[in-house]
C-alpha cells in the first residue's frame, strides 16, 4: 500500500512539473528560433510551424497548451487559422503576432475565434510574461492588446 500512495504523490508532482507545449506559427526563421530560445529557457516545450497547414496538421497529432500565431502565414492569415481551430472545436489559447506594435482595429471577431492577446512578435520579454500569465490558469476573458 506504501508503494501505491507513493507512486500516487510521485505522477501527482510529475504533472504539476509537466512543462507545457507550445506551438509557434510564423514564417519567418529569425523569430522563431528567438522565441523558441527564450520560452525553451523558461521551461517550455516549443515546436514550431511556417504554414496554416502545418500548425493544423500539428495541432491534429499533438496536444499544445498554447499556440502563438503570426497575422499572415504563407498560405493563410492568423484570422483563417483561428476559425480552423474553432471549427475544430479547440479549446487552445491563441495569441496572435504581429510585425510592429499591433494595428489591427477590430478585436470581436478574433476574440470569438479564441484569440486571447495581440502582440508584437519581436517583443520577446513581453511574449514569454504573457504565455505565462496564459498558462497559469489565470487568463483575462477580454482580447488584451499589447502595446510595447
Amino acid at each position: 500500500m506504501r508503494l501505491r500512495a507513493r507512486l500516487a504523490a510521485e505522477v501527482s508532482e510529475a504533472m504539476k512539473t509537466a512543462r507545457k507545449k507550445i506551438l509557434i506559427a510564423d514564417c519567418h526563421e529569425e523569430v522563431l528560433m528567438a522565441l523558441e530560445k527564450i520560452l525553451e529557457e523558461a521551461g517550455f516545450d516549443t515546436t514550431t510551424a511556417w504554414t496554416a497547414r502545418d500548425t493544423l496538421a500539428l495541432l491534429d497529432s499533438q496536444v499544445f497548451d498554447l499556440v502563438l500565431v503570426n497575422e499572415y502565414l504563407p498560405d493563410a492569415e492568423c484570422e483563417d487559422l483561428l476559425k480552423a481551430l474553432h471549427e475544430r472545436g479547440a479549446q487552445i489559447p491563441c495569441i496572435i503576432m504581429q510585425p510592429s506594435a499591433p494595428e489591427i482595429t477590430d478585436y470581436t471577431g478574433l476574440q470569438a475565434l479564441g484569440a486571447s492577446h495581440i502582440v508584437c512578435k519581436h517583443a520577446h520579454q513581453q511574449i514569454l510574461e504573457i504565455v505565462s500569465e496564459c498558462l497559469s490558469g489565470d487568463r483575462k476573458t477580454a482580447l488584451a492588446v499589447e502595446t510595447y
